[in-house]
Parts: structure tokens; C-alpha cells; sequence
């Protein structure tokens, strides 16, 4: 988006010099032969940069405008966690965005999406949810009060293994351990988690095979995370409360995915750990009115730094599975 800043500045720069050259050149270069060619494409150029940037500075105020509407109603005030008022631009980019993510989908916020659950055929005594009716043999799911769900998307690399790891320490425990998809859930919402990934996917593999310039822009956009980034997140999470509703709000709540995390505060969760899988500090991957749980003390710190209240994360330790933590503990 400071891209994005800087380019309408230029334009307007850009625009302005030109017109100064057309209106204000010395009536003595008229004759000039190179001056009476340079001097219409220049103004060309004054009106053409102008345009782009007047379109711009209306867009902006156009989205922007859209801001209030957009947030009001969630459960959770952003601007408030990370003490910052947006500007205009950071408004409208966020608006932006927030289309660009969820298109046409509207929330509902209050709709419920009933689950059933059964035994995983990879681990024992572990339980499995789905939408009800999707998978032969499920049961309705009925939480128990002591009952623990480990949340977690498909997604990217990484979001599975943690989750495992999570739900071997629930059911060592002798808890009740349920593993919650999001993707497992068929639905629109879940429908909107996908096309985002693809078009994450897309983006990284266009900036791979293209290389140079775009592949540094790239990775200038995807490690932006700024305060904006978390704002976006978040809204997002507020489209696939569905996908979580049926889980009694009492239950706790390990997510290994910062979308399962944010749902579950927006949806009022009083009990929610989450897994932190980035080892690189950014907004987005921190998840407000959660234990935000890192592996490493570089992450901590930053996220301290960063201005993560510091009752809501703990000492980091590596998210290792319950067996393979007995063993190193055995060792050393």
C-alpha cells in the first residue's frame, strides 16, 4: 500500500513538473523546434498524472468512508488492541481487501452449522470433526464440558503437524480431544478460506517463475505485516463464525491457525491458546484476547516489542508432541 502512496506522489510530482514546463517555459524557446514537440506530450502528461492521481485521492476517500460500516458489530475492537487509529489510506485498504477476500459473501453471523465427529484412523481415542451427514459412521457431536478442540486449517505447511502435536498432550491428559478442521466443514464459509489460498498459492508461484522485480514486490506485500494485516484478518474471521458455532463456548480452544483463533474470540471464547507457527513477527499472525503461545525467545520479543500484551504471551516453547517431549526430558 506505501507502494501504492508513492506512486500517486509521484504521479502528482510527476504531473506538476510537466505542467510547469508547458505553462511557465521562456516565451524565447517558443521557436524552438524540440520545446513545440516536448512541450504537448508534457501536457498530456500534467493532465493524464493528475487524473490518476485525482482518482485515486477520491477512491481513497470513497473506501475509507466505508471503514465504520465494515467493523461495526465485531466482537472485537482491533484499533484498540494495537493503540492505532487507521489513516484513510489504511481504512481503505482494509476495505479493499476485505472485498477482495470475501466478494459477495455476506456474514451471518448468528447461522450455526451442525457437526458430527469420529475416531481418527490415525490416532487413537482421537476424535474428528465434520458437517453433519458428510462422513458414513460420525456421530452427532456432543461436546463434553471436560472436552478440549484442537483448531486448525489445511493449509500451507506445518498447521497439521502442530495440531498433532497439540492433541497428544489433550488426550495424555485423558481429555476429551477433538481435531476441527475448518475445511472439514463444507460450507460456504469454508469455500472462502480455499479460494484465498489459492490465490495465495497463485500469487507465489507467478512471483517464483517471474522472478527480479515481482518476486522482491511479492515478498515485500506478504511480509507486510503491519497493524493492517491483523485488521484484515480479523475480518475475515468474522465471515466463517458458522463454522465454529456449534461448540459450547466454555470449551477450550488450541488453534494452530490464526483464522481458527480469531473465530473462536469473535465468537466469544473465553479459553484460547494460540499456537504461534511463524517464527517471523507480524501482526497477522497474533491473535487478540488469546495466549499467544511462541516457539522461539526472537519471536517473543519482537511480539513484545511490537506492543502484544505481555499477560497474554507466555514463555515460548517449541509446540514438540507429548511422546517425543518424554523422551528429550528422559535424556537430558
Amino acid at each position: 500500500w506505501d507502494c501504492v502512496n508513492m506512486s500517486v506522489a509521484k504521479a502528482v510530482i510527476g504531473g506538476g513538473l510537466a505542467a510547469a514546463v508547458y505553462f511557465y517555459a521562456p516565451s524565447e524557446l517558443d521557436a524552438d523546434a524540440v520545446v513545440r514537440t516536448v512541450k504537448p506530450f508534457c501536457y498530456g502528461m500534467a493532465l493524464f498524472c493528475g487524473g490518476i492521481a485525482a482518482i485515486a485521492a477520491v477512491g481513497t476517500l470513497v473506501l475509507g468512508s466505508m471503514y465504520g460500516s465494515l467493523i461495526e458489530g465485531n466482537t472485537f475492537k482491533i484499533d484498540e488492541y494495537v493503540h492505532q487509529q487507521p489513516s484513510m489510506a489504511q481504512r481503505a485498504q482494509v476495505v479493499l481487501l476485505n472485498r477482495l477476500n470475501v466478494g459477495s459473501h455476506v456474514a451471518n453471523k448468528s447461522a450455526s452449522i451442525a457437526l458430527e465427529d469420529a475416531e481418527s484412523p490415525f490416532v487413537p481415542s482421537l476424535r474428528v470433526t465434520s458437517k453433519a451427514g458428510s462422513r458414513a459412521g460420525a456421530t452427532g457431536f456432543k461436546a463434553p464440558a471436560e472436552a478440549i478442540v484442537v483448531g486448525t486449517i489445511r493449509m500451507g505447511f506445518g498447521h497439521h503437524r502442530i495440531a498433532y502435536a497439540a492433541t497428544s498432550w489433550a488426550l495424555g491428559a485423558g481429555r476429551p480431544t477433538y481435531f476441527h478442521d475448518l475445511l472439514n466443514v463444507d460450507s460456504p464459509e469454508a469455500q472462502l478460506i480455499i479460494d484465498m489460498d489459492k490465490l495465495y498459492s497463485k500469487g507465489s508461484r507467478m512471483a517464483t517463475e517471474l522472478g527480479g522485480p515481482v518476486e522482491k514486490l511479492w515478498g515485500m506485500i506478504t511480509k507486510n505485516g503491519d497493524e493492517n494485516s491483523l485488521r484484515v484478518f480479523y475480518q475475515m474471521a468474522e465471515h466463517l463464525r458458522p463454522l465454529m458455532q456449534a461448540i459450547p463456548r466454555s470449551t477450550p480452544i488450541i488453534a494452530t491457525h490464526c483464522f481458527v483463533g480469531m473465530l473462536a474470540v469473535s465468537l466469544g471464547f473465553k479459553h484460547v491458546i494460540n499456537l504461534v507457527i511463524d517464527n517471523y513477527a507480524q501482526w497477522f499472525i497474533v491473535v487478540p484476547g488469546a495466549y499467544n503461545l511462541v516457539q522461539g525467545p526472537s519471536n517473543y520479543h519482537n511480539l513484545l516489542r511490537m506492543g502484544v500484551p505481555a499477560d497474554r504471551l507466555p514463555p515460548p516453547r517449541p509446540p514438540l508432541p507429548r511422546r517425543l517431549s518424554r523422551r528429550l526430558s528422559r535424556r537430558l
